[in-house]
């Protein structure tokens, strides 16, 4: 190639270099897009409509955990509570998701579904709310039952801290 072209083809790459950069990409999970007197927010425990026990506290607690790590609101009790979220596991479900040739499952998928909603207190309004907060996670079924059945704690484990990270997210990020 001749000296023109080279030069054609370097500000050809410049250009497109500077057009990709500037597409209004921004850092995920940053933005805050709360009032700005909303500092602290209760979590009760969420309200279990399913027929799985205990999971109300999983995801509390995986909710929780999720507001502390991400620190843009301090977590406290009610009284002292400038927002509420609350949250109501609407459906849990073990879907079959792979087989062996006689027909026994060999894997599942645990899907937990919720509605969520954040209100602030002090003014009395529904901030946001999301009436189909959806995740999942896999299992193995193993010829053991306690390892089966530790295998089911774990995916719930980890649909719950999926569902925490999803909430947190789409509520900063006013979705």
């Amino acid at each position: 190639m001749n000296k023109r072209s080279d030069k054609i083809l370097i500000v050809f790459w410049a250009i497109l270099f500077l057009i990709i950069s500037s597409c209004g990409y921004r850092f995920a999970g940053r933005a805050n897009e709360l009032p700005p007197h909303l500092k602290a927010v209760a979590i009760p425990m969420f309200v279990n409509a399913t027929y799985e026990p205990l999971i109300e506290t999983v995801i509390t607690n995986k909710v929780i955990q999720e507001f502390i790590a991400d620190g843009r609101l301090r977590v406290v009790d009610t009284g002292k509570a400038d927002a509420v979220l609350k949250g109501r596991i609407s459906a849990f479900e073990l879907a079959p998701l792979s087989f062996d040739r006689s027909n026994n499952v060999l894997e599942y998928r645990v899907v937990i579904h919720c509605d969520v909603v954040f209100e602030d207190v002090k003014n009395n309004k529904i901030i946001w709310k999301e009436p189909a907060l959806s995740q999942s996670a896999d299992y193995k079924v193993s010829g053991d039952i306690s390892a089966t059945r530790a295998a089911k704690e774990r995916a719930i484990d980890e649909a719950s801290k999926r569902l925490a990270s999803d909430l947190v997210a789409r509520l900063f990020e006013g979705f």
